[in-house]
Order: structure tokens, then sequence, then C-alpha cells
């Protein structure tokens, strides 16, 4: 097979840590041979507002590129923190305890981290208005934290498991950003105590098979996408079980009618995509499950 598209690319606009300008990024994927791709960068709340703004702009003073769109990544936040970052009431949760240690942090950039009610109602922040005015032509949804549940391997999954779900219900979500990845993360203490330890790998082996059935169900009967994400399908640690779990299981979406879309998921260094995570690599893997270029679409 033969990998031609990327709908998940972060510019140097995008709230984290990605650096790439629309011109490295136009001219890598056409090098690379990608050739329908988009820039999808972060909207946690609206507090991310500006930086997709500029995004916009920097995608129109660069002009029309054959295969070049513009699309976003919506986090599933919750009511509650949207609406105290609407008011600018967020000073309090920056400070607080983490499992016995301190937590702090500056901006709520990546959203409010703590200090929510549990399984409060959910929303992504995003309206069609939104969509409308800054020319977004696809939204990839995906789980980036919890919904402020207590920080266990069970809690996790059926808290990822209904944000999942929540988003495949979403009718402005296009694509499900990698399915499940940073439920390891969340699983364990590793944000306050750095430490691999902590990461919860084995949390990958619980997920109940009736969970992905059921998101499986979601993506076909509601038309949406899965992403085959480079992060999760090259990832070799905890002994490759996000990778094995993420392909063994989408192998077994592929079966029941499910369509995928492929994301780089880049933030640094461009393309072309090197070493253990290069594009090459990424069609090797791919192959080696059984995917063909007829398992991908694209979500316009």
């Amino acid at each position: 097979m033969k990998i031609t598209q990327d709908f998940h690319i972060h510019t140097h606009c995008s709230c984290d840590s990605a650096n790439s300008s629309i011109d490295e990024i136009v001219k890598g994927c056409q090098a690379a041979g990608i050739k329908e791709f988009g820039i999808s960068d972060h909207l946690h709340t609206k507090f991310n507002m500006p930086d997709l703004e500029i995004a916009r702009k920097e995608f129109l003073e660069y002009g029309p590129v054959p295969g070049f769109h513009f699309g976003i990544e919506v986090t599933c936040a919750t009511q509650w923190e949207c609406e105290k970052i609407a008011k600018r009431d967020f000073a309090s949760c920056f400070t607080c305890e983490v499992n016995g240690k301190p937590f702090q942090t500056m901006t709520p950039i990546d959203g409010i981290m703590y200090g929510g009610p549990a399984n409060g109602s959910l929303m992504i922040d995003l309206t069609k208005e939104d969509m409308d005015r800054l020319g977004i032509e696809y939204v990839i949804g995906g789980v980036h934290k919890p919904n402020y549940t207590e920080q266990t391997v069970p809690t996790m999954i059926d808290d990822y498991f209904n944000q999942s779900c929540f988003l495949l219900n979403h009718e402005l979500v296009n694509i499900l950003a990698h399915p499940w990845e940073g439920l390891g993360f969340w699983s364990g203490y590793s944000i306050v105590t750095h430490d691999i330890a902590d990461y919860r790998f084995d949390a990958f082996s619980k997920i109940p098979q009736e969970y992905w059935d059921e998101l499986a169900h979601l993506l076909v009967s509601n038309h949406k996408l899965a992403e085959l994400n480079r992060c999760n399908i090259c990832n070799k640690r905890g002994d490759g079980i996000i990778a094995r779990t993420t392909l063994e299981k989408m192998a077994e979406w592929r079966e029941k009618g499910v369509k995928f879309t492929f994301g780089s998921d880049l933030h640094k260094g461009g393309y072309p995509l090197r070493g253990e995570s290069s594009i090459s690599e990424c069609e090797k893997i791919l192959e080696e499950y059984g995917f063909t270029d007829d398992d991908f679409a694209q979500p316009f």
C-alpha cells in the first residue's frame, strides 16, 4: 500500500510544541508523495481560538495548493471548564494537589486539567459558525485528558470510552483521533511523578471487547472515520503493546466496515518523517496487518 494522505499535521500556531511552518509542511508533503493533506491545530477550548485564527490567516496568505486543506483537532472538553474559561475564571485551578503531589500550570492552554466535577457534561468548544468563519473543512475529535475522574485503569477506560462515544455522536466531528492514545499515561500519575514506571501500559490489554465493538458500530453508523495515527502504530514502548493492540483492533474494525484516515500527528521535524516512524515504515506496518489503499477515505 501507499500512504498518500495525512490529515493530522500541526503548525507552529498550535498551542503545544509544534514548530513547522506552512511552507515546510506543503513542500515536505509534496516531496513525500502525500497528495491530500491538511493542517489541524489544537482547539482544546476557546482559549486557543486566537491561535487558530493566525493559522487560518497564514493558510490563506500562502495561497491555494492542490490537495491542501484546513482542518482542526478538537478536544472532548467539559461544559464546566469551557464556562470557566469563557468567564476567565480559572486562576484557582492552576495549583492543586494530585495524588499527594503538587501540580501547577500557568494558563489553561490545554484546558483545565484538574478541579472539575467528575463525569460532567461533555462538549467541544466549537460551533458551526466558528467553522464557517474560519473555513474549517474537517474536524478531528480526540480524547486528551480525563473528565476529572479517578486516575485508575478501570475508571480511565470508562472515561475514554464515554468521551469517544460523545465525539462519534457529535455532528461536527469527522475523524476519531488516535483512539485510546494516552490511556496508559492518564491511568497512572506520571504527569506529576515524571516516572515512566507510573505509565500503565497494561491498561491497553484491559479494554473490554464490547467497547471496541461499540466504537466500531458508531463509526460505521454515523459515517465517521477512524485515524491510524503514526504515533500509535509505531509506538515501541511497553513492549509494543500500544502499537500491537491498536493495529489488531483496527484490523477488526476494518472487517466491520470502518474506514480510516492516516495522521502523522506531526509536531516537530517536518517531512520526510524519519527512522522507525517514517512513511515507508508506516506503510510496511499497515501492510503486515492487511491494510490496503481501499481502506482509506477522505473526511470531506
